[in-house]
C-alpha cells in the first residue's frame, strides 16, 4: 500500500472512530445525568463493588433499566461487570478518576435537547425571528458555540485522541449535531456536496448563520466555511447516525425508565405503537448505513436463485419488510442476474413481504405498485411463524416452508415470552435484558431464542434463513475498543426498548443447538471476528 492510501485510510480510520463516539454520546448522556440524578455513582464510588439488587433497592430503581444503564457505563470501561449465579455486581474501574474530571457536568451543556420535546424540523420550518430566537433548540446551540469559541483547550487534537476520557468532547458533539444533521439529510440538503466547496443550506438566514457556526466549532466547515474532507466524511454518511437518533424519545425518558414509571412509552390505545422510536426516521437510517451489508446478502441471493431451477425456492419473503424497498431489490436481482430471472413465466417468482406493522404494510404495497412487481403483503409476527404460515396458505395458496425466509435486524426483536421449559441453563451472555421494566436473567433469555428459533425450525428445513442479526459483544471487549464500533449506542437502544441482541457466538450455539447451521459459504461477521457486532448468514437446517 503506498504512503498516500495508507494516509488515507488512517484519516478514515480517526473519521469513523469520532462518528462512532457521536453515536455514543447521543445514547449515554441522558444515561449518565438520570443515573447520577441520585448520586448513584458517587455511591458506587464509596463502596467500590454493588449488586445490581443492592443498588435497586437503594434507590427504588427498576432492576432491568437501571441494569441496562450501569453496563454501559462497562462498555466505556468506567466500571467493571461482574455476573455471579445471574447476580450482577459494577466494580469502580476507573470511576473515581473519571468523576473526578467532573465530566457530568460538562455534558449538562446539551441536558435542554433531552429535558425537552425538541422537533428538529424546526430548523427548516420556523421561518419568523420570534419563534427562532425563542426556541430551545437555538438556544442551545447558541451556548454551545459560545463555549466552544471561549474554549481553545477544548479543540481535539491527535494528542487528546489517545485519553481515553477525551471521548467525553465528541459525546458532547455528537448529541448537539447528530439530530441536526440527521433533519438536514433527511430533506436532501447534503445530496450535492463535494470537499472544498462551500455548504449551500437554504433555511432561515438565523438558523443558517447558527448552524454554519456549529459545524465551523465541530470542525465540519473551515473558517471559510467550505466543507472539509472530515464534514464531507460525516454528511456523506448521515443515514449512520439515523437509527440512534431515532430513538431520541426513548432517551429522553431514561429517568423515568430509571426510577418511576418505565410503562411511559408503551403502547396505548389510540396512540401510536412505536412511541419509543421514530419509525420512519429508523427505516431511513438502516437503509443507508446497512449498505455494506446487503452487498453480502445479494451475494447469497445470487448463488441461491442461480441453482438448476429444480432446487430453487419457489420464492422468497421478506419478514419485517418496512418499507418494501429489500423486496424490490432482491426481485431486481433475480431478474436481471439470474436464471430465475430468464424463466419467471414458466417458473414464477412468489414473492411476500410481511410485518407486525400496518403502515409499513401500506408503504410495502405502494412500493411494489410503483415497482410494477407481483408481491403480496400479510400481516406477520416474527414470535408466531404458525400464525404466519396459516395465513399465507389461507389468503394466498403459498406454502411457507417452500419460500427462502429473509429478515434484517429483527429476531432481536421478538415478543418476549416466558419459556415453556423454565430450565435452569449456565449463561454465557453478558448482555443486560429487559421486559417491561423487569430485568431477565440471561439464561431465560438465551432459552428464550432457543425456543424462538425452534418454533421457525419447520418452516426451514427446505431452503434456510437469510438472516442479518446484531449481537451485544462483552463490555470489557468495547471499552477496549472504543471509536471501533458503536455497540455502546446499539446497547442502549436495544437494551432500554425491551429488545435482546446476544453475543454472536451465543447466537450460533443455540441455533446449531436447534438444528440450524451456518451455511460455511454464506457467514459473514463484521466488523470482524472478534468484534462480531453484526453477522449475516444462511442459516439451514442440519
Amino acid at each position: 500500500m503506498d504512503t498516500l492510501s495508507m494516509e488515507q485510510k488512517e484519516k478514515k480510520t480517526l473519521f469513523l472512530s469520532k462518528l462512532f463516539q457521536h453515536l455514543d454520546g447521543i445514547a449515554l448522556i441522558p444515561t449518565i445525568i438520570a443515573l447520577q440524578q441520585n448520586q448513584i455513582l458517587n455511591y458506587i464510588k464509596q463502596q467500590t463493588e454493588c449488586s445490581l439488587e443492592e443498588l435497586s433497592n437503594k434507590y427504588n430503581a427498576n432492576t432491568g433499566y437501571l441494569n441496562v444503564a450501569l453496563r454501559l457505563l462497562c462498555s466505556q470501561g468506567i466500571l467493571e461487570q461482574k455476573i455471579v449465579d445471574n447476580e450482577v455486581f459494577f466494580n469502580d474501574l476507573k470511576l473515581t478518576e473519571w468523576l473526578s474530571l467532573d465530566i457530568i457536568k460538562k455534558y449538562k451543556i446539551v441536558q435542554a435537547l433531552y429535558d425537552n420535546e425538541i422537533e428538529y424540523e424546526c430548523i427548516i420550518e420556523h421561518h419568523t425571528t420570534h419563534e427562532i430566537k425563542n426556541s430551545i433548540l437555538f438556544n442551545t446551540i447558541k451556548q454551545y458555540n459560545t463555549w466552544k469559541a471561549h474554549s481553545p483547550a477544548n479543540q481535539i487534537n491527535s494528542l487528546e485522541a489517545n485519553n481515553q476520557f477525551a471521548t467525553w468532547k465528541n459525546h458532547i458533539e455528537g448529541a448537539i449535531i447528530g439530530p441536526i444533521i440527521v433533519a438536514l439529510a433527511r430533506k436532501l440538503y447534503f445530496n450535492n456536496i463535494t470537499p472544498n466547496s462551500p455548504l449551500l443550506i437554504d433555511i432561515h438566514n438565523l438558523w443558517k448563520d447558527l448552524i454554519i457556526q456549529l459545524f465551523y466549532h465541530t470542525e465540519i466547515v473551515d473558517e471559510n466555511q467550505l466543507l472539509t474532507e472530515y464534514g464531507y466524511f460525516l454528511l456523506k454518511r448521515s443515514t449512520s447516525y439515523g437509527v440512534t437518533v431515532s430513538y431520541i424519545p426513548t432517551f429522553r425518558k431514561i429517568k423515568e425508565f430509571i426510577y418511576g414509571d418505565h410503562t411511559i412509552l408503551s403502547q396505548k390505545s389510540g396512540e401510536d405503537p412505536e412511541i419509543h422510536v421514530d419509525r420512519s426516521m429508523n427505516v431511513w437510517g438502516s437503509g443507508g448505513a446497512h449498505h455494506t451489508y446487503f452487498k453480502k446478502v445479494d451475494q447469497i441471493i445470487l448463488d441461491l436463485f442461480n441453482l438448476p431451477i429444480e432446487k430453487q425456492p419457489k420464492g422468497f419473503i421478506d419478514i419485517g419488510c418496512g418499507n418494501g424497498k429489500l423486496i424490490e431489490h432482491i426481485f431486481d436481482l433475480i431478474y436481471y442476474k439470474t436464471k430465475r430471472g430468464k424463466h419467471l413465466k414458466e417458473h414464477p417468482l412468489f414473492i411476500v413481504g410481511s410485518d407486525f406493522n400496518y403502515k409499513a404494510l401500506e408503504a410495502t404495497d405502494e412500493t411494489i405498485h410503483q415497482a410494477d412487481i407481483w408481491a403480496k403483503t400479510a400481516f406477520g409476527d416474527i414470535s408466531d411463524p404458525d400464525g404466519l404460515a396459516q395465513r399465507l396458505k389461507k389468503d394466498h395458496d403459498i406454502d411457507l416452508v417452500d419460500l427462502l425466509n429473509v429478515r434484517s435486524f429483527l429476531d432481536h426483536n421478538r415478543i418476549y415470552q416466558i419459556p415453556d421449559k423454565n430450565k435452569s441453563r449456565d449463561s454465557e451472555s453478558t448482555g443486560a435484558f429487559c421486559y417491561k421494566g423487569k430485568r431477565l436473567d440471561n439464561s431465560l433469555v438465551e432459552q428464550n431464542l432457543t425456543e424462538h428459533l425452534a418454533r421457525w425450525y419447520p418452516y426451514l428445513k427446505k431452503y434456510g434463513l437469510l438472516i442479518v442479526e446484531l449481537h451485544t459483544i462483552d463490555p470489557m471487549l468495547a471499552a477496549q475498543n472504543i471509536g471501533k464500533t458503536a455497540i455502546t449506542a446499539y446497547d442502549a437502544s436495544h437494551g432500554f426498548s425491551d429488545q435482546y441482541i446476544v453475543e454472536y457466538d451465543v447466537f450460533i450455539k443455540i441455533a446449531r443447538q436447534v438444528g440450524l447451521k451456518p451455511d460455511p459459504k454464506h457467514e459473514y461477521i463484521f466488523p470482524n471476528q472478534e468484534i462480531s457486532i453484526v453477522s449475516i448468514n444462511r442459516l439451514i437446517a442440519k
